[in-house]
């Protein structure tokens, strides 16, 4: 009897160990906090409620025309880009958690604007919400299709996306596949290809470690590279 519950107390204790193992391996709380907040801002229409909710928010704003917009998903709207260039004509057109088609959805409050310059990064959340490299790309070139078409006179600039954590369900070797073929479509379209890819990355393929806090979003020291590999097309 005392034998059965010392082998039951070992595996207990094992499977308790190789149960941590792999929840560090995964990124341990960050990974946990990350899974959370995705998991409660999504909505019964698919986009959820920090979609929605910014949205409105920006279909109310005043227009800027002719400004420079910056567009994306929550790594483009964490950062205060009028600040951090110090010019008043930009806006932050960035919705945490928007994926491409969410962009497609609203992409007629930008264009409204009339924009002298879009800075585009798009596609991590597709990723994440299991959609394969061609479904982005196809979904991409729509995007794409569209502002050539109703916002000609734009100057727009393809950000390249990020790297993450490997652990974190969005392969770097996808979104390799995925800058890769932004190149094509840049020069499909006429448009600028910015490759950021290299700058945040180490040397096991993954985002830095000292640029983020939790594997996907990039800290302030982040966005400086960023400002600073992008100054010349934003300022020229």
């Amino acid at each position: 009897m005392k034998r059965a519950l010392k082998i039951s107390i070992a595996f207990n204790i094992i499977f308790l160990v190789i149960g941590i193992l792999i929840f560090f391996a995964f990124g341990g709380i960050d990974y946990v906090k990350l899974k959370f907040n995705e998991k409660t801002s999504e909505g019964n229409d698919g986009y959820g409620f920090n979609y929605n909710t910014k949205r409105s928010i920006l279909e109310v704003l005043p227009l800027n025309k002719e400004g420079i917009f910056f567009v994306g998903n929550s790594i483009t709207e964490n950062c205060q880009w009028n600040e951090l260039f110090e010019n008043d004509k930009i806006s932050n057109r960035g919705i945490s958690g928007d994926v491409i088609n969410g962009l497609i959805d609203r992409i007629d409050g930008i264009i409204l604007n009339k924009p002298k310059k879009i800075f585009l990064m798009i596609g991590i959340n597709d990723l994440r919400k299991k959609r394969s490299v061609e479904q982005i790309l196809t979904d991409y070139e729509r995007l794409l299709t569209i502002l050539k078409k109703e916002s000609p006179d734009s100057e727009l600039f393809i950000q390249s996306i990020l790297p993450t954590d490997n652990g974190l369900n969005r392969k770097n070797d996808d979104i390799i596949a995925i800058n890769t073929n932004l190149v094509r479509l840049a020069d499909k379209f006429g448009y600028t290809y910015i490759n950021l890819f290299p700058l945040f990355v180490d040397e096991s393929n993954s985002l830095n470690a000292n640029l983020t806090y939790d594997g996907v979003h990039i800290n302030g020291s982040g966005y400086l590279l960023w400002k600073n590999a992008i100054k010349k097309y934003v300022e020229q």
